[in-house]
């Protein structure tokens, strides 16, 4: 979320990318209200797609964009902005829940969990039980990925506000060493902090 998009929506890039190939979309869906999106995963912010499926578990509701382009494409040819990130189905979904969490990836430096979104709630919780755990936490997070925009996909839940976090490199690899990889014990202390705010 750190730099300029090649793609003004998702849309445009479908109509060009072939999922399969460039990418894979996939969602699954529980009764529960709260969902997990991972817009840039895969290849695109790396262990992204790892730490929002373990977040949702078996329990809530995910959907998943996966870049599978060779390094150094993915970014680049795949990443749209939330603002335009305009899946139809995972909107659905996300519509119908009253929680939304997305999981990002972004530049800056450190080991360090960003905390946006409107649901400031929320936000505030998480912050103060994953610093009790030990990580660091900026919250809210800065404007360039504040995450706080009505047009941000996880702000369409169904009360509007949803949370926004962006981990960096270091923090995403040290949480999930490897790709498709389980997370390390740093990681399942992670992962259990956030499911236990989401009840």
């Amino acid at each position: 979320m750190d730099r300029p998009a090649r793609w003004g929506a998702m849309t445009a890039l479908r109509e060009v990318e072939q999922e399969g190939v460039a990418f894979d979309l996939t969602w699954t869906i529980t009764d529960s209200p709260l969902i997990v999106i991972a817009p840039h995963g895969g290849a695109i912010e790396l262990r992204t797609s790892e730490i929002a499926a373990a977040i949702a578990g078996s329990e809530h509701s995910q959907c998943h964009f996966k870049g599978k382009l060779p390094a150094g494409q993915n970014y680049p040819r795949l990443h749209v902005t939330s603002e335009h990130w305009d899946v139809e189905e995972c909107l659905i979904l996300i519509g119908q829940r009253t929680h939304a969490l997305s999981v990002h990836g972004t530049s800056k430096p450190g080991a360090i969990v960003y905390i946006g979104g409107r649901d400031t709630a929320t936000g505030v919780a998480l912050a103060a039980a994953l610093r009790m755990a030990g990580f660091t936490v900026v919250r809210p997070a800065p404007a360039d990925i504040a995450g706080t925009s009505v047009d941000n996909f996880v702000n369409k839940d169904a009360d509007g506000a949803g949370v926004q976090l962006e981990l960096t490199y270091g923090l995403r690899t040290e949480l999930f060493p490897t790709k498709d990889g389980p997370a390390s014990t740093r990681g399942q202390l992670f992962v259990e902090t956030v499911r236990r705010i989401y009840g």
